[in-house]
């Protein structure tokens, strides 16, 4: 009986730290969004009052990819809506759906050349 009453508070437990956790991650992500549209609004209105237009057209740039940056992070964003993932070439879904997981990497390694990639990248640093 007293094992099941300590089960269910560690239980309780790893829930508290688990909500507290996803709360803390989603106030992060808020402010972070807040702090960027804070600054959208800075670099506006200071591009808006600067008499050197070169200045005042870097501001804008600035500030329109920090608008792009605050849709990408709501999932708004037009750059990525339009991606989608491509079908793998070579092989029907059925066989595809089919292999496991390091036959599925060994095609994807084969097919994208990934071996030369690294041994390319890590050329002398071993």
């Amino acid at each position: 009986m007293l094992e099941l009453i300590y089960i269910a508070i560690a239980v309780l437990a790893i829930l508290l730290i688990a909500s507290t956790w996803l709360i803390a991650r989603k106030n992060i992500f808020e402010d972070q969004i807040r702090s960027k549209s804070v600054e959208v609004v800075w670099c506006t209105l200071q591009a808006e009052h600067e008499t050197d237009i070169s200045k005042a057209i870097k501001l804008f740039n600035k500030a329109e990819q920090l608008k792009g940056e605050i849709a990408t992070l709501m999932d708004n964003s037009p750059h990525a809506a339009h991606y989608k993932l491509a079908e793998p070439t070579g092989f029907d879904s059925d066989k595809i759906k089919e292999l496991s997981l390091g036959e599925l990497q060994r095609y994807y390694d084969k097919q994208n050349n990934i071996s030369d990639i690294y041994e390319k990248m890590y050329k002398g640093k071993n």
